[in-house]
């Protein structure tokens, strides 16, 4: 894990312009902010520096008031792998600094150095992620009242982006985003961000259901693609996913995870309009859908023109048809329902 640090390391006073230069350069995604004698002072990521731009930043402007001052560090080099890539995982950074106790940079952790080398991850690369961003967010208002629920920002950058960066750290890299409310707006949003985004946009005729419009898509060129909500960020290793979908030969594979829900009232059991017993807000321990899917490309024929169709119906068409259904479990805490006003304030905390 020891690295020359150089490339790492940026001053206060250098610009968004050689920022992005370095960031570049390193290939992680982030830089870390000291002074000349290796003092942590913070971290700048790429995203950073697309919402200083959004802002109106120019290209000249210092990183002073940009950068992010409570980073993600270590400050003991007695650390368990585990607990270090559930951190990368958590909170999708690209490097992780290694500091002694008087925060002085002593060395980094890459996500390489954690996960291997982007080599690893080389067969995602032509894997293609199908994005179902068409919905009007009914859940989300009154956020969605002025903006469509992709832009809603997290930490001043919008969820879609985080979802996108996510993928983008597996090596995936060519989206399909399928549209229909605001279409437009969320067009011109992502054409006008500087991430070299490889990004082919379907809109629907009309709404068509959670996955009808994928009918549309004409360009699918991998043998299996990724279908994703656009409200919904994991925290997960793709490649692992992936994998296990060829391997079980998988029509569909769907990511689920067990979840308790617990009731607000106390549960009445009545005969006769008698009282017989009751349970104070009783739990219910389910397995649920997470939103996240590996298909086959062929599933694409399977969906109706122009109709309203949604992923319940597809599934059910292929089980009638006999076609194998596989299930990925992750746990709880590895995503994050966006579309819920109590997750989607907990995201704040979480994506910092």
């Amino acid at each position: 894990m020891n690295k020359k640090l150089d490339p790492f390391f940026i001053s206060i006073n250098n610009s968004i312009k050689e920022s992005m230069i370095k960031i570049k350069k390193n290939g992680t995604r982030t830089l870390l902010v000291v002074k000349k004698n290796k003092y942590l002072l913070g971290t700048l990521s790429e995203g950073d520096i697309h919402s200083a731009l959004i802002k109106n930043y120019s290209l000249n402007s210092s990183i002073k008031s940009i950068f992010n001052k409570n980073p993600k560090k270590i400050v003991s080099e007695n650390f368990n792998s585990n607990k270090i890539k559930k951190t990368f995982l958590d909170k999708q950074i690209g490097i992780l600094p290694v500091v002694d106790t008087r925060n002085f940079v002593k060395k980094i952790i890459s996500w390489e150095d954690i996960f291997g080398s982007k080599k690893d991850y080389s067969e995602l690369k032509k894997v293609e992620v199908v994005i179902m961003a068409g919905g009007r967010g009914e859940r989300l208002k009154p956020y969605t009242t002025v903006l469509p629920k992709p832009l809603i920002p997290i930490n001043n950058k919008p969820m879609l982006e985080h979802i996108l960066s996510n993928f983008r750290i597996f090596n995936l890299e060519n989206f399909h985003l399928i549209l229909n409310h605001q279409a437009n707006l969320i067009k011109s949003y992502f054409n006008n961000i500087d991430q070299n985004l490889k990004i082919n946009y379907v809109t629907e005729p009309k709404p068509l259901g959670t996955v009808g419009g994928i009918k549309y898509l004409k360009k699918i060129k991998s043998n299996n693609f990724l279908l994703s909500n656009c409200d919904t960020l994991f925290k997960i290793d793709y490649l692992e996913l992936f994998n296990y979908h060829e391997i079980n030969k998988n029509f569909i594979t769907l990511v689920v995870s067990k979840v308790q829900h617990e009731f607000s009232y106390g549960s009445c059991k009545v005969t006769k309009k008698r009282l017989i017993s009751i349970k104070e807000k009783p739990k219910l321990d389910f397995i649920a859908n997470a939103g996240l899917y590996v298909m086959k490309k062929e599933i694409i024929k399977l969906v109706p023109k122009n109709k309203k169709f949604d992923l319940t119906d597809l599934v059910n068409k292929c089980l009638k048809l006999k076609k194998k259904i596989g299930v990925y479990e992750i746990s709880s805490n590895s995503w994050t329902d966006l579309g819920k006003l109590s997750d989607f304030n907990k995201a704040f905390k979480d994506f910092n």
